[in-house]
C-alpha cells in the first residue's frame, strides 16, 4: 500500500541550505554571469599576451641565428629556409593570436595604408604544423644529435603552446554562453 506523505514548503535561506541549492534572481544571475565573463576575459588577455611575449622571444632568436648563421654549420642542410619557414611560422601565431593588434601595429608604423583584415592571411594550424615539422623530421632522417632536433622542434612546441591557450580562450567563452543559456526566471526571488 501507497500512503502519501505531505511536505509543506520550507523556506531555506542560503545559510542552512545543506545541498547548495539557492534560487538567484535575474539580476544576481546577471552579476555572477557579468563577472565571470570579466574574469574570463582578464585570464584570456593574460595569457594571449604571454604567450605573445614567448611568441616574440622565439622569432627573435631565430632571426638572431639566421643573421648569424655560421656557413660552416652543419646541422641541417640548407638552415637558411628552414629558419625563413620558422620565422613565417612564428608571424602566423602572433596573427592566430591577436590580429587586430598586428594590424594596429602595422597601421602605426606605416607599413599598412589601410584597415585590412589580417586574420583571412593565417595558415591553419594543421598547416602551421606540417610546416613546423619538416626541419626536426629531417633532423631525425639525416640521423643529427638529439639537440639539433630539440633546437629545430621549438617551433613545433610553440605552435603547440600557441594552439593550446587558443583553444582554453575558446573554451571558456563556450562555458560563458552555456551558462547564459541555462538562466531562468523565479517569480519572487
Amino acid at each position: 500500500m501507497d500512503l502519501r506523505r505531505r511536505t509543506p514548503f520550507k523556506f531555506v535561506t542560503s545559510e542552512d541550505s545543506d545541498d547548495g541549492a539557492v534560487i538567484t534572481s535575474v539580476s544576481e544571475q546577471e552579476e555572477v554571469i557579468e563577472s565571470l565573463r570579466e574574469e574570463t576575459a582578464k585570464s584570456n588577455k593574460r595569457s594571449t599576451f604571454m604567450m605573445q611575449i614567448v611568441v616574440l622571444s622565439s622569432a627573435f632568436l631565430h632571426l638572431i641565428y639566421f643573421v648569424n648563421l655560421d656557413p660552416t654549420d652543419e646541422t641541417i642542410p640548407l638552415p637558411r629556409p628552414f629558419v625563413f619557414v620558422s620565422l613565417v611560422l612564428h608571424a602566423n601565431l602572433m596573427l592566430l593570436l591577436d590580429p587586430i593588434a598586428v594590424r594596429n601595429s602595422f597601421l602605426s608604423i606605416g607599413i599598412l595604408n589601410e584597415i585590412i583584415d589580417l586574420g583571412k592571411w593565417t595558415l591553419s594550424v594543421t598547416l602551421a604544423y606540417s610546416l613546423a615539422f619538416v626541419a626536426p623530421a629531417v633532423c631525425l632522417f639525416l640521423r643529427h644529435s638529439w639537440l639539433s632536433v630539440a633546437c629545430w622542434s621549438i617551433t613545433p612546441l610553440i605552435t603547440y603552446a600557441v594552439q593550446s591557450v587558443l583553444e582554453a580562450a575558446a573554451t571558456g567563452n563556450e562555458h560563458i554562453r552555456s551558462l547564459e543559456a541555462l538562466k531562468y526566471t523565479a517569480p519572487g526571488a
